[in-house]
This record gives structure tokens, sequence and C-alpha cells, in this order.
């Protein structure tokens, strides 16, 4: 079982944002509040709380967020503030960058991590310094 799934006290009525089985949204996906995806999402992801992708769900996208919980299909790069839970039904193809990782026997991740040190906020501004210097 997941531990930041049991951890948490979110339950499916209070999250902000439910993409229920059977739905498929497609584009790019803003959210303040946490989100989760029991469906099919296509484009990109950002949300500044929690992210929870169900073992039905499927996301095309590059993701950003506080947190994940991945139980599902993710192709696309991951970059959270702090946690990535991978359960052992998780199977992701792309980078993932985060602070602490959490990984259950049987996940599938085909890409790189970073994790630790100063995680996401410190690729953001190595980005932004490159960008400077070219211009």
């Amino acid at each position: 079982m997941i531990m930041f799934v049991k951890d948490s006290k979110i339950k499916p009525e209070d999250a902000e944002t439910i993409i229920g089985t059977g739905v498929k949204v497609e584009g790019t996906f803003n959210a303040f509040g946490d989100v989760i995806i029991k469906g099919q999402l296509v484009g990109s992801l950002s949300t500044e709380n929690d992210l929870f992708l169900r073992s039905s769900g499927i996301i095309e996208a590059n993701i950003r967020a506080k947190n994940a919980s991945i139980a599902g299909e993710l192709k696309g790069n991951l970059t959270v503030d702090e946690k990535i839970e991978l359960a052992a039904t998780a199977k992701v193809s792309g980078d993932i960058y985060c602070r602490v990782l959490a990984i259950e026997e049987g996940a599938i991740l085909n890409g790189k991590c970073k994790v630790g040190g100063q995680g996401p906020v410190g690729i953001k501004e190595k980005k932004k310094e490159s960008k400077t210097e070219e211009e």
C-alpha cells in the first residue's frame, strides 16, 4: 500500500478535481487543489497541491505538483516539490524530479531520476540561469 495515500486525509469527496474512469481530458490543465485521475489526461498538468493517479488512470503529459502518488500509467516527466510514491502497479516512462522517492516492488520506471538535494527548485533555477546566459 502506498504510504502517501495512507498518511493523507484526502477522500475523493475532498479533492477539488477528479477525472473519473471513462473520462478523457486533453489540453493544458492547471489546478490549485488536489487532483485525482482515474481516467485519461493528455497534454500537461500543473497543480499547487497533490496528484493521485489511480491504477485505472493514464496520463500522457508533463506534470508539476507538490506531491504525487502514482498507481497507474504515466508517459511524461514528473516534477514535484516534495515526495513521489510509485505503487506496485505504476508504469512510468519519463524523468522524475523530487526530494523524496518511494518505490514499491513491481513498479516500472523507465527514465532518469533526480532525488534529494535542492530538488525541482534547483532544476528550475538552473534552467533560468542558462536561459539568461544565452540571451
